[in-house]
């Protein structure tokens, strides 16, 4: 009762060995199926972003092929975009800064040179409407010095700043009206310059996308510029307005000495004056800054002389929101 055939025992045995000679290969098929698509997919493309990522940090000049990584359709391409999104924008925003800060340095020379000279020569002479002079001179440049400091420390909060505001739908009308009464509480007073105010939309709306003190920040830089070049007693006009494709228009348009560039797109360039008699009040920034956050609310501005009398004429469209 308890006895087996031998040759049934050997062929359940051989069976048993088959199934697991069978199984073990199924499964080593499959392991190495699986490690060959492992590699491929998300090893391998995990390694090419590591690799990327020691290239941006050394600053090699190899190439890469981040470009293929970033075609796929799955989270690592994703991934791959946000990082080369990222890479090329932390590495413009460090070029821009050292660029910003060679010309802040070569800007800051030209002015120590001149308080050099001023300071050698003011040693040398008793002469007192030359002392005067030369104290006069010292001062624009110690002024100039000041505002070029003030106004870098200025752009590199805004860059801050700028990462962290959001766009939304703001009233330009309103904004542009308490800058302006802001102006005139001022600098009606104190120098009788009057800025007024015109809509000429017929009291239509002038609502756009973007950040309410940037705005106010344009519209202060504009009017300090015109301001710091118009005589006593001028009037400066701010107009409202929209054009054919339902943008909104903004003009700042003066009583001063207007342009004397004939390409006036330099006015927009970092660190650019013509003017040295009012060396001390500029620094070179403020229309710049004002064509920065113009381009960041996806506009544009140009300048130029206003034709039927002396003056400037500088003209912001905002698209329509």
């Amino acid at each position: 009762m308890i006895t087996e055939n031998a040759n049934d025992i050997k062929n359940a045995i051989n069976e048993r060995k088959t199934f697991v000679i069978r199984t073990a290969i199924i499964v080593a098929i499959v392991v190495l199926i699986f490690s060959i698509i492992l590699n491929r997919y998300f090893l391998k493309p995990i390694k090419n972003l590591v690799d990327y990522t020691k290239i941006v940090k050394e600053k090699s000049k190899k190439k890469t092929n981040i470009h293929i990584l970033k075609n796929r359709n799955d989270e690592l391409g994703t991934l791959s975009n946000s990082l080369d999104d990222m890479t090329s924008n932390l590495q413009k925003r460090i070029q821009n800064a050292e660029n910003f800060s060679t010309d802040l340095v070569h800007e800051i020379r030209n002015p120590l040179a001149s308080l050099k000279s001023a300071t050698e020569i003011l040693n040398e002479t008793s002469d007192k409407s030359e002392r005067l002079k030369l104290l006069n001179i010292l001062d624009h440049d110690i002024q100039r010095i000041e505002r070029l400091i003030t106004d870098y420390s200025q752009i590199l909060k805004d860059e801050v700043a700028l990462s962290k505001e959001k766009m939304n739908i703001i009233d330009l009308k309103l904004i542009v009206k308490s800058v302006v009464d802001d102006f005139n509480s001022i600098y009606e007073t104190k120098r009788g310059i009057k800025i007024e105010f015109e809509d000429k939309g017929n009291l239509e709306e002038y609502e756009i996308s973007g950040i309410e003190n940037r705005i106010e920040q344009i519209i202060a830089n504009l009017l300090d510029n015109s301001i710091s070049f118009s005589a006593d007693n001028k009037k400066i006009l701010v107009q409202l307005n929209k054009d054919n494709s339902k943008n909104t228009l903004l003009k700042v348009i003066d009583e001063g000495e207007g342009f004397k560039e004939k390409d006036t797109d330099k006015i927009f360039k970092r660190f650019y004056s013509n003017r040295p008699e009012k060396f001390g009040e500029h620094s070179g920034l403020g229309l710049n800054i004002v064509k920065n956050l113009v381009d960041l609310h996806g506009g544009s501005i140009k300048a130029s002389n206003n034709l039927n009398q002396r003056g400037a004429n500088v003209e912001i469209i905002f698209p329509k929101s």
